[in-house]
């Protein structure tokens, strides 16, 4: 019997400009996954004793099926190919989901270092300053009631 890795092999991983690309043709490619309703489906008995037929049946049909047993979903069978497309899609995820975290990261630090540069420039020093220095006389020439107080 030849078998194929599951794990992705390196061609198999995208580089950063393709990953979204490579997503959309993995995606598409996924087609056949569906909900188990939809699944073409055979009874435990029949699946066993009929294996090598089975197995066949579904490696040259959509490449998946749901199991039963005592007339009851019990799993989904599917192809190796299909399995590693499966794979393939949690892979491409896991990357997709790094990038993303990266770029998060990235924006809160450029908030993060606007907000700094904000605080320590000279006019909030000026401003702080002032504050600090101010007098109850400046305080008072100052001060204007809001709206809701009484004028």
């Amino acid at each position: 019997m030849i078998t194929k890795p599951l794990v992705p092999q390196s061609e198999d991983v995208p580089d950063h400009e393709g990953l979204v690309r490579h997503a959309k043709r993995l995606i598409k490619k996924l087609g056949w996954l569906s909900p188990t309703a939809s699944l073409g489906s055979k009874g435990g008995k029949d699946f066993g004793r009929r294996i090598e037929a089975s197995l066949t049946e579904i490696t040259q049909g959509r490449g998946v099926m749901r199991l039963q047993l005592r007339k009851r979903d019990a799993a989904v069978v599917m192809s190796v190919d299909h399995y590693e497309e499966v794979v393939r899609m949690k892979v491409l995820y896991a990357e997709l989901i790094e990038q993303v975290k990266v770029k998060e990261i990235a924006d809160e630090t450029d908030d993060y270092e606007a907000l700094y540069r904000r605080i320590t420039s000279p006019q909030s020093r000026k401003a702080a300053d002032g504050l600090f220095a101010a007098t109850s006389d400046s305080l008072r020439k100052t001060y204007q009631p809001g709206e809701t107080e009484a004028q």
